[in-house]
């Protein structure tokens, strides 16, 4: 008898409900490890009717693990409906670039929801999402204030639904990088389970799930009104908070119905500035002072 040939893995399966279009996806055990990591709180129940599917291939590694590690490995997805299986969007790429991500699907999501690359935090009906250049400080802000009683509902985006205005809590991990980092490792992360990744501006990331950080917004509610704060680096010494400052960018383009017109009567904006090095408590402080219960 023929020595037995090498299996392939078999197939995995998890449904995710993300803002309440549920998602089908297929992919190895490896990858299905690493979803639930990654949108734990968006496991959808059993037997509930999917809105789209998607498939995810890689190699040995898989799909998520290759895109953390940012390596060359031949990565594909394919995003369909269902339950008809027509194609919306088939991609094969290397490293992820600007290839839009298939999870969340938001190139299909796009004429019901608007997002924001912000932190955002929630408590006793206040909603603040913290937007600006990557590496100002909003992650570290976000811990700050989770630190203070506040809950997170998102340290990546800011997702609002365009009809209603209300904001979605979108609960993945939360990267920790830095001087944060530096300060939390044997502490606060010590013992939960992470994923690293490296940044060539700020060099080694940790993954680790929000809810093992702090509080979190359960990721049904609806919150609003969301007032908007961007953060900014400057020369000064100290953190200051004032009000206006710019809107943010949107996407899509041409989602401004939740900053402008009738949705937009309660939409308030922020600058806060902070040291070009630390100044995060301070930071905190000022928004405790004006936001806080």
């Amino acid at each position: 008898m023929p020595p037995d040939s090498p299996q392939r893995p078999r197939s995995a399966e998890r449904l995710f409900d993300f803002f309440g279009a549920v998602v089908r996806v297929r992919c190895t055990p490896t990858d299905a490890t690493d979803l639930d990591f990654f949108f734990g709180p968006h496991r959808a129940e059993p037997g509930t009717r999917p809105r789209y599917g998607v498939e995810l291939h890689a190699g040995d590694g898989g799909f998520l693990r290759s895109l953390l590690a940012k390596d060359d490995a031949p990565k594909s997805f394919r995003l369909s409906s269902e339950p008809d299986g027509e194609l919306i969007e088939e991609r094969s790429f290397t490293r992820w670039s600007s290839v839009p991500s298939p999870l969340p699907p938001f190139r299909a999501l796009r004429a019901d929801i608007a997002t924001v690359q912000a932190t955002v935090l929630e408590r006793e009906g206040r909603c603040l999402a913290f937007h600006g250049d990557p590496h100002s400080g909003k992650t570290s802000l976000g811990l700050a204030l989770l630190a203070r009683g506040w809950a997170l509902a998102s340290d990546q985006l800011l997702v609002v639904e365009r009809a209603t205005g209300a904001a979605r809590p979108y609960l993945t991990p939360t990267g920790v990088r830095g001087p944060t980092l530096a300060a939390m490792r044997d502490g606060t992360l010590a013992g939960l389970e992470q994923r690293r990744s490296f940044c060539t501006v700020s060099g080694e990331v940790v993954l680790a799930r929000p809810e093992n950080l702090g509080a979190v917004v359960p990721v049904g509610r609806r919150l609003g009104p969301v007032h908007l704060i961007v953060v900014r680096r400057t020369s000064a010494n100290a953190p200051a908070l004032v009000a206006g400052g710019p809107v943010p960018r949107v996407w899509p383009p041409g989602a401004w119905s939740w900053l402008r017109g009738a949705l937009a009567d309660d939409r308030a904006q922020s600058l806060l500035t902070l040291p070009a090095e630390g100044g995060v408590q301070a930071g905190a402080d000022l928004v405790e002072e004006c936001f806080g219960a």
